[in-house]
């Protein structure tokens, strides 16, 4: 199961850096592009990592993630939140079934989980139970990795080490389905007692910027802005991740 045992290591392998990362960027997503209530949902929120930066911000959150081991690691570091926490297990593709419409202030999609959608009407029916879930006013902020990104950036071969875990990286991009694959193997452990193994395998599919633009205003909502990763500089030929802003607007009904 992808995100099973990867889990309990998913942190200490230098992934939480992004979630810290996108928890100072949102702040300044946010004076840009303000919303009233404090009511936020994370898809795909993982260890939970954003989800506390919200919670010690005061807002009350919910998480929704389909991995039960990842959801476990959210559940440990959220243990202590001042403000309402509520975990969910389940698909982002069924948000709008999973969770009551018009409720949410801000849904964030983040560290490109929506390129894992790579069937042909997913990422339209994870946008549309977007659109749903939020409340009139209520803004969508998501991030997606480019095709510039999955074909010529993405290492095809990376090794990482730190005590107690190695980690190593294949990639290959499928140009036809736009496709990238990761084979992802692990290694817990210490030379001592020795290593446990464990792989994964990740698909992502890159989106172009028109379709994912028409997507989102198909879903019913009102794009904001584009911008270049952790920017509010419009994308590029060279960009690697493409932050989407979209509020519902006040008058729609779903």
């Amino acid at each position: 199961m992808t995100y099973n045992r990867y889990a309990a290591v998913y942190d200490g392998s230098g992934q939480i850096r992004f979630a810290l990362l996108t928890g100072i960027y949102l702040e300044e997503i946010l004076q840009r592009h303000p919303v009233d209530g404090r009511r936020a949902l994370d898809l795909a929120c993982g260890t939970g990592t954003l989800l506390a930066i919200l919670a010690e911000r005061g807002w009350e959150v919910t998480g929704l993630d389909a991995s039960a081991a990842m959801l476990a690691q959210a559940a440990a570091k959220l243990a202590q939140a001042s403000t309402r926490v509520e975990l969910y297990q389940g698909d982002m593709r069924d948000v709008a079934t999973l969770l009551p419409a018009n409720t949410f202030d801000l849904v964030t999609c983040t560290y490109d989980s929506l390129n894992y959608l790579i069937g042909g009407n997913d990422l339209a029916t994870c946008l549309r139970g977007i659109a749903q879930v939020l409340a009139p006013g209520g803004l969508f902020v998501g991030d997606m990795n480019t095709r510039h990104f999955l074909a010529v950036d993405w290492g095809h071969c990376l090794l990482s080490e730190q005590p107690g875990y190695v980690q190593v990286e294949q990639t290959h991009f499928d140009p036809v389905s736009d496709t990238s694959t990761m084979w992802l193997t692990g290694f817990i452990g210490n030379d001592h007692d020795g290593y446990e193994r464990f792989d994964e395998i990740h698909i992502e599919r890159a989106y172009p910027t028109e379709q994912v633009a028409m997507l989102i205003n198909t879903a019913g909502l009102t794009i904001e802005g584009c911008y270049d990763g952790f920017t509010f500089q419009p994308p590029v030929a060279t960009t690697q991740r493409i932050f989407w802003v979209a509020r519902k607007p006040l008058c729609r009904n779903f």
